[in-house]
């Protein structure tokens, strides 16, 4: 099957006879043709012969008809179909395309006809460059046939078209929506009235291989299975059953189910047992396989790039890697599309407005680390500098495919996969460095840690304000904001019911919408200035980010590698970088320091006596990189963004790193850019402040949630200016109402982290609906929050900075959700602490923010006054939780002589200078007379 690399069933679902009307023939010898090659070609049990036969007299009218200049009918436009699809049974791709190409010209030269028409040849037609390895046209005319949905919603054959744009997301790496797209094929086949088993199943197994992408595999081998008892499509499910079962660790089973696989019908099934094989450490026998796929006829070109890929690995396992090269650059070409170049040492740079292959990701990515093996082999610098240069292009094609990806779900599981991808980069380039120590290398390596951090909460603030440039139809981004909410509403509904239909309903309706938005965002794209903006592949320098800094500033940026940590120092002159070689020891002594600070309890000694090894480990190289700068910007990575700095030794007299130093912390550096470059001035603080469990407690708190009164929180924000809301009024519905409207928000509550599911976690208001969950703001609703006038978020909550470690995005905390509903700067609690404690810091904080201190001298300041004061516990688990994350800036100006009063003095400075000078002027003149 070609195009398929033996996985997913398209051409079998595109195989069935349409049902397209009646013609309009204007001579009865074409008519009695034309009802001789239908009757053939809905014969209900088919063969070659009369396929061929149906065929060669569609061919005739075909040739009768366009003999006749400028003629056209019906007749015409559904003979050219239906040739395409026999075309297509026979899998002759490239002419069937023809064909399908020539049928829609002869409806596009009669307007008069209904547009609806177009529907079936703009399917077949992505179908047919799909097979033909152009995933660029299959994507063009699979989203036209889309469109016409839309248009005509009551047209027939809608699963063809879902099934071919699953397919389409399935090569592009995003397995969730092609999930999707299989699954609501098969829901419109079960609402058809003549629908059968047997016609299901190309969708049941394309929804197993998905499912299988996605690590399901006892879910997949469960559907398989069950298509096996139905003995259709058997080659192709138990070469997909037999994947599964390797996976599962089970190769002897796997093997068996290798072996029921007709090779001359599905001849990817060498590649597979190759692999298989090769895995067994059985390497001749993968040999043998690999060349019988060769010697086998009718092969697709993803099938041989496959092959190419798997012939490499073969190598690789023989450490032939002057041999594996070229094969795996023959793979980047066949997975590619556009790309032609057989040099091993050139590769794709630009990906916008291509079709992103999840393949040609998986090929360059081998490409590069065979590259690295060779420099290992024989020292030979150009081998490193050839890795860097592959590794710099698969990382801009992982950028083009997260981007491209509709939901954050999407482009989180991509994250996951790729983990290793900026690792082997980074290393790489360090290498480079040592070798040609002023060649810029360094910085290089400091801009691959950055590329992947934080990346979909950025490209989410970015798109945002693309959006709002105009240009795009206001409408459509309505449409667009409704459905995430109702993604998000759909999410938290999961949470919260137990009950097998209505999660099943609801995963159904998640699958619509997010089918949707998958199609709003491809409207949205045709904005050529939001495209360009959008899929933007550039990262601000070293120098950039230097420009930015305040001359005591000093960014710390942090990046976990295997049993590395690599530090990154950015002061305004200097760059400076320190790998910690020990990381594992350092990893378990911070994991420590934490579970410390989140289980002390009142009267318990904070004592742990690992804290030198941290020191050694940790914190002395960052003195000794910082230098005089006081004033840390910590990018942590890993386990270290669980970890208030502050809170650990300095190394003098056993006092924390607070009493010398003031910290901020930020998801990435590409956040300092917009945060540096936006001046805020303002004369007057105004916040919008809640509080709602300050009371003692009443009957509907109680029964509602299960959650402590904080007396202390009424207190904390007693004095605020502007807005504030206690028990009763401090409702969800206010703060929503309300909460784009302040330049300060200071929430005074309960948050929940939930352990299990990031998106569960809330944080709590006044309980006054009848369903608790009415009254919780829960993550996934933070997301399609507009906060973007919001300078500061003040969450004095527990944990909400905790949350599930996603690498290379950071935490799924409540603070990430207020930082993507457009916050600069966010003040979290890390853990449950003392309410008192918290009151207490807090309420100096806002004291020094009045003042006209930045953020971060605020709170280091705050945090000293306790530390200082007479408070009875003062160890680090009762201060060191609030943290500042985002823009440090200063809110208001400072106190003392402002910018007015000073322009008043200059002004009456000016004023008085002029009158002394004509006074003295005048006395002169009348000295003169006399």
């Amino acid at each position: 099957m070609q195009g398929s690399a033996c996985w997913l069933l398209l051409a079998c679902v595109l195989c069935y006879h349409a049902s397209s009307g009646s013609p309009e023939p204007q001579q009865p010898t074409v008519l009695q043709l034309y009802r001789k090659a239908d009757k053939l070609f809905r014969l209900p049990d088919p063969t070659a012969y009369t396929d061929k036969e149906a065929l060669a007299t569609f061919q005739l009218i075909i040739d009768q008809l366009e003999s006749r200049r400028g003629f056209s009918d019906t007749c015409l436009f559904q003979s050219y179909l239906k040739k395409g699809i026999l075309l297509d049974i026979g899998e002759n791709y490239q002419a069937a395309k023809q064909a399908y190409l020539r049928a829609t010209q002869v409806k596009r030269l009669n307007p008069a006809w209904s547009d609806s028409l177009l529907y079936l040849p703009n399917v077949y037609t992505g179908s047919a460059y799909y097979h033909l390895n152009n995933f660029d046209s299959a994507s063009y005319f699979l989203q036209h046939a889309e469109a016409l949905i839309r248009l005509f919603p009551r047209i027939q054959e809608k699963e063809r078209l879902y099934n071919a744009l699953g397919a389409l997301h399935f090569e592009n790496g995003n397995y969730l929506l092609s999930r999707n797209y299989f699954t609501l094929a098969l829901e419109v086949l079960y609402k058809e009235p003549a629908s059968d088993a047997f016609a299901a199943i190309p969708f049941e197994n394309n929804i197993a291989i998905s499912l299988f992408k996605l690590g399901m595999y006892r879910e997949a081998l469960q559907i398989y299975q069950k298509l096996v008892a139905r003995r259709v499509f058997s080659d192709q499910i138990y070469l997909n059953m037999g994947k599964t079962l390797f996976a599962l660790r089970e190769p002897n089973k796997a093997l068996v189910n290798f072996r029921k696989v007709n090779p001359r019908k599905v001849p990817g099934l060498f590649n597979e047992m190759a692999l298989a094989h090769l895995e067994l450490g059985k390497v001749d026998s993968a040999w043998f396989f690999l060349g019988q796929f060769d010697r086998s006829n009718n092969t697709g070109y993803i099938d041989r790039g496959v092959n190419k890929v798997y012939k490499a690995r073969t190598l690789l396992a023989g450490q032939q890697y002057n041999q594996a090269l070229p094969l795996l650059q023959e793979a980047v070409i066949l997975f590619s599309g556009r790309f032609t170049d057989k040099d091993i040492y050139a590769n794709p740079d630009n990906f916008i407005g291509a079709f992103a292959s999840y393949r040609l990701f998986d090929a360059l990515l081998r490409k590069a680390e065979t590259l690295e093996l060779l420099y290992k082999t024989d020292r030979n610098p150009r081998w490193l500098k050839a890795a860097l240069a592959t590794y710099n292009s698969t990382m801009s094609l992982s950028n083009y495919i997260e981007k491209s990806y509709d939901t954050d779900d999407a482009k989180l599981l991509l994250k996951k996969n790729n983990r290793d991808l900026y690792r082997n980069a980074l290393n790489t380039c360090l290498l480079l460095h040592t070798l040609h120590p002023r060649s810029g290398y360094l910085k290089q390596a400091y801009l691959i840690t950055q590329r992947n951090k934080a990346s979909v909460v950025l490209a989410g603030l970015q798109q945002r304000t693309y959006k709002e440039r105009g240009g795009i139809d206001p409408a459509l981004l309505r449409r667009e904001r409704n459905i995430k909410y109702n993604i998000a509403r759909l999410n938290l509904k999961n949470e919260l019911d137990i009950d097998k239909e209505i999660l099943q309903l609801n995963a159904r309706n998640k699958m619509h919408f997010e089918i949707e938005l998958s199609q709003v965002q491809k409207n949205i794209e045709k904005n050529s200035t939001y495209y360009k903006l959008k899929y933007d592949n550039t990262f601000p320098s070293v120098e950039a980010i230097q420009q930015t800094l305040k001359g005591q500033q000093a960014v710390i940026s942090f990046f976990e590698a295997g049993n590395s940590l690599h530090l990154f120092v950015i002061k305004s002159a200097s760059f400076s970088h320190r790998q910690i070689d020990s990381f594992p020891l350092l990893r378990q002594q911070v994991q420590a320091w934490v579970k410390q600070l989140h289980s002390s309890e009142k009267g318990k000694k904070f004592n742990y006596s690992g804290a030198s090894v941290i020191y050694e480990l940790l914190v002395k190289p960052l003195q000794s990189l910082a230098g005089d700068k006081d004033h840390w910007i910590i990018v942590p990575d890993g386990i270290l963004a669980f970890l208030p700095f502050e809170s650990l030794p300095s190394g003098k007299l056993n006092l924390p790193l607070l009493e010398s130093v003031e910290i901020s912390y930020a998801l990435s550096s590409q956040f300092l850019i917009p945060a540096a470059s936006s001046k805020v001035v303002r004369s007057a603080y105004s916040v919008l402040a809640f509080a709602p469990f300050a009371g003692k407690g009443e009957s509907g708190q109680q029964r509602s949630l299960l959650l402590q009164q904080l007396p202390a929180s009424e207190v904390e924000i007693a004095t605020l200016k502007g807005s504030r809301y206690i028990n009763q009024a401090a409702t969800k519905t206010r703060f929503i109402e309300e909460a784009n409207r302040y330049p300060v928000i200071h929430l005074a509550t309960h948050a929940i982290y939930n352990p299990q599911n990031s998106a569960a976690s809330f944080v709590a208001f006044y309980p006054q609906g009848p369903m608790p969950e009415q009254d919780r703001l829960y993550l996934e609703e933070l997301y399609s929050l507009a906060l973007d006038s919001t300078e500061l978020m003040i969450v004095s909550a527990c944990e909400t900075g905790n949350g599930e470690l996603v690498t290379g995005e950071g935490v799924m905390s409540l603070t990430r959700g207020f930082a993507y509903a457009g916050c600069r700067s966010v003040i979290n609690s890390l853990w449950k602490a003392d309410d008192d404690a918290t009151s207490e810091i807090l309420q100096q904080f806002h004291k020094y923010l009045k003042d006209g201190d930045t953020k971060s001298k605020a709170l280091q300041k705050a945090k000293l006054d306790y530390l200082h004061g007479d408070a009875l516990y003062k160890s680090p688990d009762y201060w060191s939780h609030l943290v500042l994350v985002g823009s440090s800036e200063a809110l208001v100006e400072e106190r003392g002589i402002s910018k007015v009063m000073l322009i008043v003095a200059t002004g009456l400075g000016i004023l008085l200078l002029c009158y002394l000078y004509l006074k003295k002027k005048k006395k002169s003149a009348g000295l003169h007379e006399r």
